[in-house]
């Protein structure tokens, strides 16, 4: 692989009662699945309610080295990513969510290989072609491709670029980020680069294969790279909840022999 050190930066968002949790989870499975590639590990600190609150999530991460950013709280995770790329000088970013849950080894190096890939602009862990038109009719219609941005990775100029042109002040604005029709998925695309799903067998699914790469919303998920609390949320369905919302991100059900209640 031609990449060499390469940044993987975490949101350390403090706003939820449980945020500490999420930070053990993550550290967690950092310890216990290695990257696989070489790296630095940034982590973005905000939504603190105090410095002691603040003190106390940093100590989580003892014992992991890594390079702390503390941005405002104004914004959601994709403006704060945007605002920490200005402490960041690697090539190439891995962006890694507050609930984020590393689920396979070598997990840095799979999604490096795949965005080193000719034509690719960016890759992630999840997808979904779901459409939130019932939120909003702007957003645009079944089938609707998009990563999702728990976990994805992209080269730092393409980042730059995109990331800082979205102004996101609302619950809303941070859907539209994603899966609106000038979502993420959507400006990597208008540039001539294609978007893949990453599975834990490393391989890399471009949009027609997201529906049966056997990763967030489908059947065990048994092919996941990395986790966070959609996929954990699915696992917590039964069978007949699971089928309606696999319907909803992929048009497709899935039998019932498949699935585990």
């Amino acid at each position: 692989m031609s990449i060499r050190t390469a940044a993987v930066i975490y949101l350390a968002r403090g706003y939820d009662a449980d945020h500490a949790e999420r930070f053990r989870r993550f550290v967690a499975s950092y310890r216990a699945h290695p990257a696989g590639h070489a790296h630095r590990l940034y982590v973005i600190f905000k939504g603190f309610a105090d410095a002691a609150q603040r003190a106390a999530a940093e100590e989580i991460f003892d014992g992991v080295p890594f390079t702390a950013i503390d941005t405002d709280d104004l914004s959601f995770d994709l403006g704060a990513y945007a605002d920490a790329l200005r402490s960041v000088g690697e090539d190439h970013v891995c962006f890694l969510n507050t609930n984020a849950e590393l689920n396979a080894p070598s997990w840095l190096a799979k999604l490096l290989r795949n965005l080193e890939m000719p034509g690719v602009g960016m890759v992630g862990a999840t997808g979904s072609f779901e459409s939130l038109r019932y939120i909003n009719r702007l957003f645009p219609a079944f089938p609707n491709p998009h990563l999702r941005t728990n976990a994805f990775a992209m080269r730092r100029e393409h980042a730059v670029a995109l990331l800082g042109a979205y102004a996101i002040a609302t619950k809303l604005d941070a859907f539209f980020a994603e899966s609106g029709p000038d979502g993420l998925t959507r400006r990597v695309l208008a540039l001539g680069l294609t978007c893949l799903i990453v599975g834990a067998d490393g391989r890399g699914y471009a949009p027609p294969l997201w529906p049966i790469s056997e990763t967030s919303r489908q059947g065990a998920q048994a092919n996941l790279l990395v986790h966070d609390n959609y996929t954990r949320g699915y696992e917590a369905l039964g069978s007949g909840a699971r089928a309606e919302v696999t319907l909803a991100s992929w048009g497709r059900a899935i039998p019932a022999t498949v699935i585990e209640a």
